[in-house]
């Protein structure tokens, strides 16, 4: 065999039979406690907020209409609406800022009043309180109030006018010390019915008003 092969097999041969790097026992050690530490403080960690959301049981805000009138609906028109809205913050330690509330009044799916500022400043309501939102003096299109005496007359839905009305504003929280600085959408829909006398059908009183926001 000649030398070149011969020295070429044996390098292969040295090169099979190196021992494997010996493992660092250390190393392994130091990793398994680095992993149980941080799986720990992963925990620890989860169990506090799962303890600090049972305390706190944070609430949406609850809309309900409290009063509600359409004065003509029964002659054609003017057709004017007045009201109030009410805001519930039952939350115990939660605070909640409100930018300017915005009014809207939807009729056969149209909104026959549009954008009507409800509050001239922000609001803040503190834990365990009830904010009224009064309006008055809104005054629907002719067309609309036409078409309200219609329904009326016609006896269509029971000799009631149903409207929705709808709150939109934006929301943030405060806990304690701790406020989040992000604004969410916040958007009211409140389903009222008013019968020939323009008043409030009573079964429409204090219904809780659906609410999306987050």
């Amino acid at each position: 065999m000649p030398p070149e092969a011969s020295s070429s097999t044996g390098f292969i041969a040295g090169r099979i039979r190196r021992p494997l790097p010996a493992e660092r026992p250390h190393l392994t050690r130091c990793t398994k406690l680095l992993c149980s530490a941080f799986l720990t403080l992963l925990l620890l960690a989860g169990v506090l907020v799962f303890v600090v959301y049972l305390a706190v049981r944070p609430h949406r805000p609850r809309f309900h209409v409290t009063a509600f009138s359409a004065t003509g609906v029964a002659s054609g028109g003017p057709v004017v609406v007045s009201g109030q809205v009410s805001v519930r913050n039952s939350n115990r330690d939660i605070a909640y800022f409100f930018d300017r509330f915005y009014l809207s009044v939807e009729y056969r799916g149209e909104d026959v009043a549009k954008e009507q500022p409800l509050t001239a400043t922000p609001l803040y309501q503190p834990p365990k309180t009830t904010t009224p939102l009064p309006f008055q003096g809104l005054e629907l299109p002719s067309t609309a109030g036409q078409d309200m005496a219609q329904d009326l007359a016609d006896g269509g839905g029971g000799r009631r006018v149903e409207m929705t009305v709808k709150v939109r504003s934006r929301i943030r929280a405060r806990l304690a010390f701790w406020g989040n600085r992000h604004w969410h959408p916040l958007n009211v829909r409140c389903q009222v019915a008013v019968g020939p006398d323009g008043q409030l059908l009573a079964e429409y009183l204090q219904k809780r008003c659906s609410i999306d926001f987050f």
